[in-house]
């Protein structure tokens, strides 16, 4: 009796609280993206149009398998978004018919920063660094190979796959440090793709036992239980639960428990994978760029908006404490690299600006990405110019030396 009593007082419990969050989603709509409110956007409504198709964008499946890169972007047709057949964003395409066959072809590759999120497919830093190009007279094809996420070990793989393919660039350009920060901050170990824990958690998950696939589905049904649900909702009000992006480190690969220790092989890790890239630049005969990205802590003047964006986007416990390091060990190790036309640390650009740039930690609107794409649009055209010197004027990073601490 008591056992059935309990019983029916569980049912009782699940249906109501399963009835008021069935309510609930009527009544409180989801929360509008806080982005809206960034200041760096002079038209409140456009930001809130652009939001809500990103925010549909994000609603189903938004990605696709990718080999060995893990994913991409499925396709969109939109007002503001525009992603192909083959999972990359739109880029302004600022070449005249006429000279498309003698256009440059340039790869940008980054993270959701190189991809866009913040602006739309013509103020994205590979629609600007085009529109720039063209307009110091260098008719370029750039492809925007950005992708949410991506850390630069990935992009060195979407490089690897396209030169396997023959699709051989003229130029590379790559834009990192906030996802190869975040990651190692995430696992405890640099040079991962972010999430990596989860991927090998479900590592042959299809040739587990059935009364283990039992297991994983009993617990995914309770995790959806409305009064699970509420217990927790409970628990995070009162601070003794936390839905934390740190998880274990991965099974298979030793964590670096030293936080100092860990930003310097995440700048350690890096600089190989330039190495890497610059062999493959002498064997294809490409051109490179790397450039180390700024981010919001490094700002001496924060609007009101950009301060209180960190509350709500990112906001883990250690998370700025570590940037700091690793962008610290970055300056450093840059410092000596101060004559080298391939490497550039623009994490200070916007140290000393008073203008609203940033729609959260690291992601910015037009204003931002205009920056950033000039700056690259010089290096690119000094590149240009240093290559029609003789051989071997330009310092090689594969000459750096290798005992930096």
């Amino acid at each position: 009796m008591v056992l059935g009593i309990a019983l029916a007082m569980f049912v009782a419990i699940e249906g109501g609280l399963s009835l008021i969050f069935y309510l609930r989603s009527f009544w409180r709509p989801p929360a509008p993206n806080f982005r809206i409110k960034a200041d760096t956007y002079n038209d409140p409504s456009w930001a809130t149009q652009y939001y809500k198709e990103i925010d549909e964008i994000e609603k189903g499946k938004s990605l696709m398998w990718r080999p060995y890169a893990y994913w991409r972007r499925i396709p969109h047709s939109g007002k503001y978004i525009n992603i192909d057949s083959d999972g990359l964003r739109k880029t302004s395409d600022v070449s005249a018919a006429e000279e498309a066959s003698s256009a440059m072809k340039v790869f940008m590759f980054g993270g959701s920063t190189m991809w866009g999120l913040g602006a739309e497919d013509a103020f994205t830093i590979p629609s600007i660094f085009a529109t720039g190009a063209n307009n110091k007279g260098i008719s370029c094809e750039v492809v925007n190979f950005g992708q949410y996420a991506y850390v630069s070990t990935q992009e060195v793989v979407e490089l690897l796959l396209q030169l396997q393919k023959g699709n051989v660039p003229d130029t590379v350009i790559f834009y990192d440090g906030v996802n190869d920060t975040f990651s190692a901050f995430q696992h405890g170990v640099p040079g991962l793709p972010q999430g990596e824990i989860y991927r090998e958690k479900e590592f042959g998950l299809l040739d587990l036992e059935r009364r283990e696939l039992k297991t994983l589905a009993v617990r995914s049904a309770v995790e959806q239980l409305s009064t699970v649900r509420f217990l927790n909702g409970g628990l995070k009000i009162f601070g003794l639960r936390h839905d934390d992006i740190l998880s274990i480190p991965p099974q298979y690969e030793k964590p670096i428990s030293d936080r100092r220790a860990l930003a310097r092989a995440v700048v350690e890790t890096h600089f190989n994978n330039i190495k890497l890239v610059q062999s493959l630049s002498e064997a294809y005969g490409f051109k490179c760029l790397f450039y180390w990205q700024p981010v919001i802590y490094l700002k001496q003047r924060l609007t009101e908006y950009e301060r209180e964006s960190l509350k709500f986007d990112f906001n883990y416990p250690g998370m700025k404490e570590f940037y700091l390091d690793t962008y610290a060990v970055l300056r450093q190790r840059a410092a000596d690299l101060k004559s080298d036309i391939a490497f550039h640390d623009i994490s200070s650009i916007f140290n000393d600006t008073y203008e609203p740039i940033y729609v959260d930690f690291n992601h910015m609107g037009e204003k931002g990405n205009s920056l950033v794409a000039q700056r690259m649009v010089e290096d690119f055209v000094r590149l240009a110019d240093v290559n029609r010197k003789p051989p071997n004027s330009a310092m090689r990073l594969n000459a750096w030396p290798n005992n930096h601490k």
